[in-house]
């Protein structure tokens, strides 16, 4: 899992199966110390993030979790996504 903000959305005019209807965001992540780390993610949003909100993207079963949770996820090709957009700091 990471956090990062959400600098954009990705367009796509064919998507997987399974990805229908999902929307796409690009992640700026960031390091253990809050700062840019300059690594791009891709990540599947169902909680309608926005531009500018901080987020924590979760990877593989994690991510498919997100989208579908229980054990029957297994089909979805999904390795990153959306998990919680972070209100403020704790």
């Amino acid at each position: 899992m990471i956090r990062g903000t959400v600098v954009g959305q990705v367009w796509a005019t064919r998507k997987a199966r399974g990805l229908d209807g999902q929307t796409l965001l690009m992640i700026a992540a960031r390091d253990a110390d809050g700062n840019p780390s300059g690594r791009l993610v891709v990540a599947a949003d169902v909680l309608d993030a926005r531009t500018g909100d901080e987020v924590t993207v979760a990877f593989g079963s994690g991510a498919r979790n997100v989208l579908r949770p229980g054990a029957e996820n297994r089909d979805l090709l999904c390795d990153a996504a959306v998990a919680a957009i972070v209100e403020g700091e704790g």
